[in-house]
């Protein structure tokens, strides 16, 4: 018989900030199922709630400013972390991030839990960041777009077209190339 004994729910809101900046929210909730009596229980306890906010400035990504909080941990020294996130400010979201999050923040006197948030938070923020840098590019080109095969929106003619790479090279510095197509461009935007 299968019994439910953890649940872990992350979940991540980007919103755009403008002037090329994003924030990205992440937010990770454990919970705990403990038998009672031998008997499977539905009834959880909440061990672990974390939110962290990066503020992101693209197209070069950088964080711009890093904070977290703890609402609820199941050790007293466990916010003891939380002021180590500032020091991902200034760190570039690109090849290595990975590796720089778990030194900063992993480790055996860091914290696995925000460790494995941030990370995600960082995958999330390379996909994010595009559209918001894409509307204002598009924006500021002041032409309709015209979208074939893509949700994001560019400049007339030009769209962007994923590489035909996996989506594990996500930290790719090059994930797409750019095709001219000679598409007239539309009288009303999409």
């Amino acid at each position: 018989m299968k019994k439910l004994v953890h649940t872990r729910k992350i979940s991540m809101k980007t919103s755009d900030l403008g002037d090329h900046t994003i924030e990205v929210e992440g937010d990770l909730v454990d919970h705990r199922y403990r038998p009672r009596h031998h008997v499977p229980s539905e009834e959880s306890e909440l061990v672990h709630h974390m939110v962290i906010r990066l503020k992101i400035k693209g197209p070069a990504m950088f964080i711009e400013q890093a904070e977290a909080t703890m609402p609820h941990h199941p050790r007293q020294e466990c916010p003891v972390v939380l002021p180590w996130i500032r020091k991902l400010e200034g760190v570039r979201i690109a090849p290595g991030f990975t590796m720089k999050v778990k030194r900063v923040v992993g480790g055996k006197n860091g914290c696995a839990h925000l460790t494995s948030l941030i990370i995600a938070m960082g995958e999330s923020a390379v996909q994010d960041t595009g559209l918001p840098m894409a509307w204002k590019k598009a924006e500021s080109a002041s032409a309709n777009r015209i979208l074939r095969n893509s949700s994001i929106p560019v400049t007339c003619g030009e769209r962007m077209v994923p590489s035909s790479r996996s989506s594990v090279s996500l930290w790719n510095p090059r994930p797409h190339r750019k095709e001219v197509h000679p598409e007239p461009c539309l009288s009303t935007p999409l």
